[in-house]
């Protein structure tokens, strides 16, 4: 009879606390709750008919020629932005077009059954940072929508033909995901595999660095 009662108690201490982690997930996915549409997309990128290659050297032109910090900020989002539709259609998904697009898979960038990535962009703060947007749904159970939002210094070197993005800080909603955290995230996967897969400029995992090099979005402009 003891065994019996022991058993009982032990099943009942792990439902509770099967419950509480459950609970306690729910409330944490809500309070980091964000909802990212197609509204907060840049028009002037998703809206245009005109070729994305002949943006980018438009935005690369603009960057050069800019007579202060705010327009090049600008122009320098523009063409990031530019960068990431063209990526996203050359090398991930060639039907994205999230605000002209009438398919279902024109709608997101990624989706299998754990969530799905629909949008990416790239602001430039008030800091002179590149705030890149990683809007992440869960259209299942338990349903979820938030964002990542990573913060990047910029180094741009025109004589070398290259920006570098240095990876500053990491936020998912309004909290702050430490260092540490992101750095073990980061270690249980293949570093070697990611890096490799980027096939456009050159990402750097231990050195938190992204170099774009523009020859390689517009390689018959130079």
């Amino acid at each position: 009879m003891f065994i019996f009662k022991l058993i009982r108690r032990m099943v009942l201490f792990f439902l509770v606390i099967i419950v509480i982690t459950f609970v306690g997930l729910l409330i944490y996915m809500n309070s980091v709750n964000v909802n990212i549409t197609d509204e907060d997309l840049p028009e002037n990128v998703y809206n245009s008919s005109k070729n994305l290659e002949i943006r980018m050297i438009d935005s690369m032109i603009e960057i050069v020629t800019s007579d202060n910090q705010e327009d090049a900020n600008q122009d320098i989002e523009d063409f990031l932005n530019l960068m990431i539709f063209k990526t996203i259609r050359d090398d991930i998904n060639a039907e994205y077009d999230p605000i002209k697009g009438e398919s279902d898979q024109s709608q997101y960038i990624i989706e299998d059954s754990l969530f799905t990535l629909d949008y990416l962009i790239a602001n430039v703060n008030d800091e002179d940072q590149v705030v890149l947007t990683v809007s992440l749904k869960r259209y299942g159970f338990p349903k979820f929508e938030t964002a990542l939002y990573f913060y990047f210094d910029i180094d741009l070197s025109f004589a070398k033909r290259k920006m570098i993005l240095t990876l500053d800080k990491v936020f998912l909603d309004n909290q702050e995901i430490s260092r540490g955290v992101y750095d073990y995230v980061v270690s249980m996967a293949d570093k070697d595999s990611i890096e490799s897969a980027v096939d456009k400029g050159e990402l750097d995992l231990d050195k938190y660095t992204y170099t774009i090099s523009f020859g390689d979005f517009i390689p018959f402009s130079f």
